[in-house]
């Protein structure tokens, strides 16, 4: 089998990285919320600052609250 056929096989199907991908977008949208820095939320989530900047950018662009909640919501 060639490298190209090993990797068609065992890639996985673009619904499920889609929702993965927005799950992730999710979870870098509550952290951001909550107040963590971006930094913070890439060594929470184990990803690049770079990422969690270009999710965050985006979910602006989506029209998503990115308000930080205040300390007495908690």
């Amino acid at each position: 089998m060639s490298p190209r056929t090993v990797l068609r096989m065992i890639a996985e199907e673009r619904a499920e990285y889609e929702g993965r991908s927005r799950q992730r977008r999710d979870q870098i949208v509550e952290l951001h919320r909550q107040g963590l820095k971006g930094y913070e939320i890439a060594r929470e989530l184990s990803i690049s600052a770079g990422l969690v900047s270009i999710r965050l950018k985006e979910a602006r662009e989506a029209g998503l609250d990115l308000a930080r909640y205040s300390a007495d919501r908690g």
